[in-house]
């Protein structure tokens, strides 16, 4: 992947705060059990913890993304003036949540096209951002970052400098960066490392906020943040409601229910303890953004 790394020596004004808006039982933990047709069918929680979400950050002055699932646009489209009216960032996170990868790229792009032109026509922003479904982009994905770039958006944050299963780029640049789209360009923020050893550790977003120790994400933000870097925190509404529905599947899904109970709590923390800011403003003090305009 070419890219073209931020310098370390600039001082970012703020952490990028980020909410991955999708219900419990659209998650891809249970996609083996619950098909998109289905989802009519099923309590919607999305709402109801997405404005708690906006009332917690509101106490601690914070700002953040909102990557926003174009069904659940559709469901709630006042929820997504609610964001917009709050000054918070919308931005995209695909329709359907299907894994990037299992999808073609004209179908790829087909729901590119429609969350993107959904979210701005209710929300009256402009859209700039992606996040794909489970950090889908991975190397066997990368023309995404060509699709997105052509449908107008200005960065993505999909990428995780690590390796599983469904997902991530243990090779890839860990810090945010232009890198190459085709014959365009575009900003990626990936998803938070730390470099211990020989290893990227993943830290401050999912269940890797909710199970790494509080003091541990601490020091992790701080040792980032001193050489002038921003941490790309982000979370989901489900992930502060430990009452939800549960879902009968066919594997036990641990990660998706351990530590349901402290995640308020810990966000909580952070929101103390660090200043947020969306990713689209981190990248413009960044000069990321602003640079890639100029192209």
């Amino acid at each position: 992947m070419s890219v073209s790394a931020v310098s370390s020596t600039r001082q970012p004004a703020a952490n990028a705060l980020s909410v991955d808006v999708e219900d419990y039982f659209q998650v891809r933990s249970f996609a083996d059990r619950i098909a998109l047709s289905s989802w009519d069918s099923y309590e919607t929680r999305f709402g109801r913890n997405t404005r708690e979400l906006l009332e917690l950050f509101q106490r601690y002055n914070a700002k953040a993304t909102f990557f926003v699932l174009g069904w659940n646009a559709q469901k709630d489209p006042d929820l997504v003036k609610e964001i917009a009216r709050d000054g918070h960032e919308i931005a995209s996170h695909g329709w359907s949540h299907t894994l990037v990868y299992q999808l073609t790229p004209s179908q790829f792009r087909e729901e590119v096209v429609r969350t993107k032109s959904l979210l701005e026509d209710i929300s009256g922003t402009p859209v700039l951002g992606f996040r794909a479904p489970s950090y889908s982009i991975t190397t066997r994905s990368l023309w995404a970052l060509e699709v997105l770039a052509e449908a107008g958006h200005l960065y993505d944050s999909s990428i995780y400098p690590i390796w599983r299963r469904v997902y991530g780029i243990a090779s890839a640049e860990r810090n945010p960066h232009l890198t190459k789209a085709g014959s365009k360009e575009i900003v990626e923020f990936p998803m938070s490392t730390a470099r211990i050893g020989k290893w990227n550790v993943p830290f401050g977003s999912g269940a890797y906020l909710r199970l790494m120790p509080l003091y541990l994400t601490r020091v992790l933000i701080s040792r980032h943040n001193r050489r002038g870097l921003p941490v790309n925190v982000s979370v989901h509404p489900w992930e502060i409601d430990p009452d939800q529905p549960r879902v009968r599947s066919l594997v036990e899904r641990p990660n998706h229910y351990i530590g349901l109970g402290r995640t308020r709590a810990i966000l909580e923390e952070l929101l103390k303890a660090f200043r947020f800011l969306s990713v689209s403003r981190v990248l413009e003090n960044m000069e990321l953004i602003p640079e890639l305009l100029r192209h």
